[in-house]
């Protein structure tokens, strides 16, 4: 077995060593850093705050060689800062009713905040719990749909309506992105606090606080995460603040038709992301972790506008019918091909590329159905065409019945499977040309870091940016990251 390399701060020359060790302890600070931000939620993996703190595996491991490590640290890292005078003067904590803290239950809890605040009221009852428990002003931010900025959903308006670029896919902040953008968000807004609000690996939305909160809000906006999602089903009020500008009929059936933009699975990730989002409304990618595997699925319907957007409905809500009756990959692609050709018009057709994964024997099964093939990005970041057998796509003047071979491989950890539809790869660039494979590649040649949502965003980025026009059709993109 090969002897794991020396620590740089070990094998270096005794001149050097104290260049060294200072980069080390700047290492393990962000490492401490990235770890702190991303602390809401436990699955969040070592590998991803490796990531959010610009350093290798490697180097993580070498500060802290398990995770328990890790959490004693941080732990440790808090008393410090706790002990350190501030030269403030301490003002009187605010008391929420219920006395909230860690070692009591809160007064905003999630089962039963609907019996008690108005669904449209939920955001502002959030705001004023964490500004009793924290005693300094609070606002609540929830991404934009198409994930270009922040907004203010609630809270005191000395803060900005609006905050440029997060890290986020959709309405979703990818969580390795989150300690950069608090550093950003700290030059803008000096001595702000900010409390992500973490639901099962996604970061929502923000509690930003105009600075330090006297009492820890992580409780609150764990439940207040909850709470949001649960009023999101009974008000427009909290996806009508999400829109900067009014959604086509389309489009807004499209943003119903998406799963979570990020989502963690056994033995891997998952993310997707969508341009635009406010027109056309054709594509859809979907992904579910069942029993059986997780299904991953991204579709192109014919044409755009409501037609296409009514198509693409019609076929997703066939699939995801097919998987909740127990169907195999194949029927569920035959009750989809039946579901559009019952629709009654030969025109109407959809591409489908329809894949399980199964994490206990690292295999990836998958049938095309007209669609763009799937990419598969090796460890050392060589982008490789997956070949299939060739499938129409579904519905259309062609048979009624059709027969789907399916094809298996398996995937061997930091491997990456890149599902897009042409809109991406069909994408125009400044000076001609196409987006292509060869476009996906360059996308994701500088990634230092490859998960799942950092893939995928950065093909979204550089579909943006080859053409200063905008795209003639939906762009989406699916990634499924091996672990």
């Amino acid at each position: 077995m090969n002897q794991p390399a020396p620590d740089r701060e070990e094998s270096a020359p005794p001149e050097a060593a104290g260049a060294l060790r200072a980069d080390a302890v700047a290492s393990r600070e962000r490492i401490l850093a990235a770890a702190q931000a991303l602390r809401g939620d436990r699955r969040v993996s070592m590998g991803e705050i490796a990531a959010a703190a610009g350093v290798g595996r490697s180097t993580l491991y070498r500060h802290f060689a398990t995770r328990e490590v890790l959490q004693r640290a941080l732990e440790a890292h808090d008393d410090v800062g706790q002990s350190v005078p501030t030269g403030r003067v301490a003002t009187l904590p605010f008391r929420a009713p219920g006395q909230l803290g860690r070692d009591r239950p809160l007064a905003l809890e999630v089962t039963h905040i609907l019996d008690e605040v108005p669904p449209h009221l939920v955001p502002d009852q959030l705001v004023a719990e964490a500004r009793r428990a924290g005693g300094v002003a609070v606002a609540l931010y929830i991404v934009d749909i198409d994930g270009s900025q922040l907004l203010r959903l609630a809270g005191s308006e000395e803060f900005p309506d609006a905050l440029p670029e997060p890290p986020a896919l959709g309405p979703e902040i990818v969580p390795e992105g989150m300690p950069a953008y608090v550093d950003r968000l700290r030059q803008r807004l000096p001595g702000c606090y900010c409390e992500p609000l973490w639901l099962r690996g996604r970061v929502t939305g923000l509690l930003l606080c105009m600075g330090t909160p006297m009492a820890p809000l992580d409780d609150i906006a764990k439940q207040g995460a909850a709470a949001l999602e649960l009023a999101n089903d009974y008000t427009d009020h909290i996806e009508a603040a999400r829109r900067r500008k009014p959604t086509t009929p389309a489009a807004e059936i499209q943003q119903n038709l998406f799963p979570p933009r990020v989502v963690r699975i056994q033995g891997a990730q998952l993310a997707g992301g969508l341009l635009p989002s406010y027109d056309v409304g054709g594509d859809w990618f979907d992904f579910v972790d069942n029993r059986d595997g997780a299904w991953i699925a991204i579709a192109d319907t014919v044409g755009t506008g409501p037609t296409a957007a009514g198509l693409g409905a019609s076929a997703l809500g066939a699939l995801r019918a097919a998987r909740r009756s127990g169907h195999t990959l194949e029927q569920a692609l035959a009750t989809m091909h039946e579901t559009v050709c019952q629709l009654g018009n030969p025109e109407f057709h959809v591409s489908v590329l329809a894949a399980r994964w199964r994490a206990a024997t690292q295999t990836l099964t998958w049938v095309n159905c007209g669609h763009a093939p799937p990419y598969l990005a090796d460890i050392d970041g060589n982008l490789i065409e997956l070949q299939s057998p060739h499938h129409p796509p579904l519905g259309g003047g062609g048979e009624r019945e059709l027969q789907f071979t399916a094809t298996q491989r398996v995937l061997h950890s930091d491997e990456r499977i890149i599902l897009v539809t042409d809109g991406i790869t069909g994408r125009r660039m400044e000076g001609g040309g196409r987006f292509g494979s060869d476009g996906i590649a360059k996308a994701i040649a500088g990634l230092e870091h490859p998960t799942a949502a950092a893939t995928a965003m950065a093909v979204l980025q550089a579909v943006t940016d080859c053409w200063r026009e905008p795209l003639e059709d939906d762009g989406t993109v699916a990634v499924l990251a091996i672990e």
